[in-house]
């Protein structure tokens, strides 16, 4: 969070399309079976005062605490218990449980026990069963055994989880947590500029316009993410970040105080959660992955080092920052950041000059000519020089779009990386061992994309165009891919404008797999798979 001594009334935006996909999850569809006692697989939450949690929010005045964007409500419910089972035909079981948490702008669900076997599916899917997630199976879990969803919006969400006939009965899901989201993160405001979402200021410029046209590498390695722990759910921005390895482990940079809070449980991550247009309303929003720990921290500079828990997909086409930890004052480049949790915004700085030991000063462009200004929920996000790297972290400040007018107000303070480098003196308060692991001591390093080979930054030319065949095409709502691979990819599907409109993890166990277009608009995509370092490419056309 930017500190601000006010109510921040919103938080990330998430835009909604039809059955979305998000969360690393696995390619399919729910059946939303309907039976007669469907009502029986209903429970309500005890109700809960919005307007009482953004009263509360207005005594949060505090510097220093990430901004609270929902609740935790205790859930006890699991699948042998509550809610409705049923037995099809030919033996499948379906179970269903709907929550209600009234008046909620959003909810999530996390979950004490999630064992499913082998051919199990779920699915989490809001009231009007056009946002859903999934499927998710065994391959979803993270490795210590934790399982969680994304937010969903509205006050009702449902659960499906699907076993075929040869294992019915075997899985085991135990819910205990339901966040109540209390700011409307999913609400879309109007199709002003600046309003994107629900970022409190008017003065925020979209990285899709021309002013993040420089940055386009460093604007993928930004994400929105929350932080929940057993009492509520938080909002904050980071970045991936290289180290001298060029390896691609998963890092990510922030700032302390976003986890300045008691009892951490969850991570959930949003990556290059940005509009297309610059004046449009709407964008991607379902590249998301969920855990990671905390590596490295110190309060002094405000910094914090994740390393996340899943691989992040490459059809996610990430960046991993470069940085420097020189101490001369940085030349001036951008912040990139999620004010408010909203979509992706760019913010150009008018100076940059030394707080203190620990801090940069950064300096906003005031009246007509402002160039953006950060707010709650671009706490974490990172400030770029004029060469692309990162020299610090959003810490405090008390800049905001109502100041634009008033210079002496238009300022920031970020953590030096330079100081994040050397901490508190040890590999868990600072960046040294973590982003040159083999002790280098390289004092800059450039970003590196998603597909870097070692040899040069740029797009895997890897791709084999012939090796795959894809039928029927033009696809009627189902998609067969003979493929000579065995084994864990991804793929994703791009509009001919290049933008992602699905995409998943994919297991090819066989030589032949189907993939469902139904949700496709009519028209020519670019379909792409990635598994085994290759990359296949396919021009689809679906009716």
């Amino acid at each position: 969070m930017n500190c601000k001594r006010r109510l921040i009334y919103a938080a990330l935006a998430l835009f909604m399309f039809a059955q979305a996909k998000a969360q690393i999850s696995f390619g399919g569809m729910p059946r939303f079976i309907e039976t007669k006692s469907q009502s029986n697989s209903m429970v309500t939450l005890s109700k809960i005062s919005n307007d009482a949690l953004l009263d509360e929010d207005i005594n949060l005045t505090g510097k220093g605490s990430a901004m609270r964007i929902g609740v935790m409500q205790d859930a006890q419910y699991d699948n042998k218990t509550a809610g409705n089972t049923i037995t099809l035909d030919n033996g499948d079981r379906i179970w269903t449980l709907t929550i209600k948490s009234e008046d909620a702008t959003f909810m999530s669900v996390g979950f004490k026990t999630f064992e499913i076997p082998a051919g199990a599916e779920l699915y989490v899917y809001d009231a009007t069963k056009e946002f859903v997630i999934g499927k998710f199976t065994y391959e979803s879990i993270l490795t210590n055994g934790e399982f969680y969803t994304q937010s969903i919006p509205g006050d009702q969400i449902t659960l499906e989880y699907y076993e075929p006939k040869e294992v019915a009965g075997m899985g085991v899901i135990e819910i205990d947590q339901v966040c109540h989201g209390y700011k409307d993160i999913f609400e879309m405001m109007n199709n002003q500029k600046g309003y994107h979402g629900n970022s409190e200021g008017n003065c925020h410029i979209n990285v899709a316009c021309e002013e993040g046209d420089p940055w386009r590498d460093e604007i993928r390695s930004v994400a929105a993410y929350e932080i929940r722990t057993n009492g509520g759910s938080y909002m904050c921005s980071g970045a991936l970040i290289n180290n001298t390895n060029n390896d691609k482990t998963h890092y990510l940079l922030s700032a302390y105080h976003c986890q300045d809070i008691q009892n951490i449980v969850r991570f959930v991550f949003y990556f290059n959660y940005q509009t297309n247009t610059c004046t449009g309303n709407s964008g991607t929003y379902n590249n998301t992955i969920i855990g990671a720990d905390i590596v490295a921290k110190n309060s002094a500079s405000d910094f914090l080092l994740f390393k996340l828990k899943q691989n992040i997909p490459d059809a996610f086409k990430v960046y991993y920052a470069g940085w420097t930890r020189k101490t001369t004052t940085p030349s001036v480049g951008a912040c990139i950041h999620h004010p408010g949790g909203d979509w992706k915004k760019i913010s150009i700085p008018s100076s940059v000059a030394s707080g203190d030991a620990n801090l940069w000063q950064v300096n906003w462009i005031s009246g007509i000519n402002n160039k953006g200004v950060t707010e709650g929920g671009s706490s974490g996000s990172p400030l770029f020089n004029a060469d692309g790297l990162i020299v610090g972290q959003l810490y405090a400040g008390a800049s905001a779009c109502e100041y634009i007018n008033n210079p002496s107000s238009l300022y920031d303070f970020y953590g030096k990386f330079s100081r994040s480098w050397t901490g508190g003196g040890s590999s868990a308060t600072r960046l040294k061992e973590w982003l040159d692991p083999n002790g280098t001591n390289a004092t800059q390093l450039s970003g590196i994309n998603w597909d870097y080979s070692g040899d040069s930054v740029g797009i895997n030319t890897n791709i084999e165009q012939n090796a795959m065949n894809v039928y029927p095409n033009p696809s009627n709502g189902v998609l067969y891919i003979d493929i000579n691979e065995m084994g864990q990819g991804e793929y994703a599907i791009y509009d001919m404008m290049g933008r992602q409109v699905q995409g998943a993890r994919m297991m090819l166990t066989s030589s032949t797999y189907q993939l469902k277009t139904d949700n496709l608009k009519e028209g020519t995509y670019i379909l792409e798979i990635i598994v085994n370092d290759k990359k296949y490419n396919k021009t689809i056309v679906v009716k």
